[in-house]
């Protein structure tokens, strides 16, 4: 285990590059108007790529955790149900671009990103199996180095001038290898592997098993990217500029709770499925390392706003300061709520995550509708982000705690 989360702190360190120090460059050298209009065109390709995503690297990482033994046939058959979805993602894209228009979903910009988050989604599905088997080593190794890669091409291309078209192929290219080194890591792991075209009935068995992380990882996801597009919505590009800022902060930390994930759902899995009884120790030591990661990112950005954010952005995002507080609400929040839904993912409670976390998207839309009517700033639309967060927390760690009662019987 700790050597596990050895190689999970290079992944860490790696993963922040891409998640969080990128996005601050771009930001300094574009200003809110750019950066907001390649963080739109960025949240909206992430949102389309969900079709082909429908949670099938979290599908892999628990299954295979459960069930090693199974790994040529589940990645299989879950690559071909992946893979059926590319056709429905590319159309209801191109519809999507039709509706949005140029002015606000420019194809030059939207198209390489949109195939950048295709190839990252591969990519990742690739990764997954390799922490179900416990090659950490082998998994640390891709991220750190296609991480690396990706933040010397696209931070070079910016640096040297480069619009956020030139950016957005750049991200491209590196995603592109991370797809590349991750299937050819992975049959060097699983000699026995083959893609070859599954039967006929395997995707259709493949999509009744997967439907539930399908529907929680599109949630997952949404939570990550939605806010964007509906605060471009209501506030225009200036504002979406600076929200996105902030929001690249809560992203950038976000990406460790997958890491810390990544860990702990096959040990889980196998303790909830073995009905081991160091179940709940090991459910409240990893809820607890949850909630003090983001605990610890989130208090410099409460008790120094300002600096902050002059820090990170400088002087072009005057504005943020103001909303830092609210922005580390809503990460201590989403740690605490990550924390929570790994423990129950574990647990195999996946279809009821599903429903906490549609209840609380419902909260959210309904806070989003009086917000609307109002007219009420933008430090509003926060408040209700992060109420929202909360009771999806709530409704997890309730989740968790019924069937408690039920596995110590």
């Amino acid at each position: 285990m700790k050597k596990n989360f050895l190689f999970t702190a290079v992944s860490i360190g790696s993963r922040l590059l891409t998640g969080l120090v990128i996005f601050v460059l771009l930001a300094r050298l574009w200003g809110p108007v750019d950066f907001g209009m390649f963080s739109f065109a960025f949240s909206a390709s992430a949102l389309l790529t969900l079709i082909v995503d429908f949670g099938f690297s979290g599908y892999i990482l628990r299954e295979l955790g459960a069930e090693p033994d199974s790994a040529v046939r589940l990645i299989k058959d879950a690559f071909w149900a992946k893979l059926s979805l590319l056709l429905i993602l590319l159309v209801v894209a191109s519809a999507s671009g039709y509706l949005l228009g140029t002015s606000v979903f420019p194809l030059q910009l939207a198209l390489p990103l949109l195939l950048a988050a295709i190839a990252l989604s591969f990519a990742d599905f690739f990764a997954a199996p390799l922490r179900a088997l416990g090659r950490y080593d082998a998994e640390t190794g891709i991220v750190t180095s296609t991480n690396a890669l990706q933040f010397v091409i696209a931070g070079s291309v910016a640096w040297s001038g480069g619009s956020p078209v030139a950016v957005a192929w750049a991200f491209f290219a590196s995603r592109m290898f991370y797809l590349a080194l991750a299937i050819h890591v992975l049959y060097r792991v699983i000699p026995s592997l083959s893609l070859g075209k599954s039967d006929a009935t395997a995707p259709h068995l493949t999509f009744k098993r997967v439907w539930s992380y399908g529907i929680d990882g599109a949630l997952t996801t949404a939570w990550g990217q939605l806010d964007v597009i509906v605060v471009r919505a209501l506030y225009g590009t200036q504002a979406v500029g600076i929200y996105a800022a902030g929001q690249k902060i809560i992203q950038g930390v976000s990406a460790l709770a997958p890491v810390v994930g990544n860990v702990m759902i096959p040990k889980l899995a196998r303790q909830a499925k073995s009905g081991d009884s160091r179940l709940q120790r090991t459910a409240l030591l990893t809820a607890g390392a949850m909630l003090g990661i983001g605990s610890l990112f989130a208090a410099p950005m409460l008790a120094m706003p300002e600096q902050v954010s002059s820090f990170l952005f400088g002087e072009k995002f005057q504005g943020l300061g103001q909303l830092m507080p609210f922005f580390a609400l809503i990460l201590a929040l989403k740690y605490l709520a990550a924390g929570s839904g790994i423990v129950i993912t574990s647990a195999g409670l996946q279809a009821k995550r599903v429903i906490s976390q549609i209840a609380a998207m419902a909260v959210f839309a309904a806070l989003i509708t009086l917000i609307f009517y109002n007219e009420l700033e933008i430090k509003y639309f926060l408040l209700a982000y992060a109420l929202s967060v909360f009771s999806m927390a709530a409704l997890y760690a309730r989740q968790w705690l019924a069937f408690r009662q039920q596995f110590n019987r």
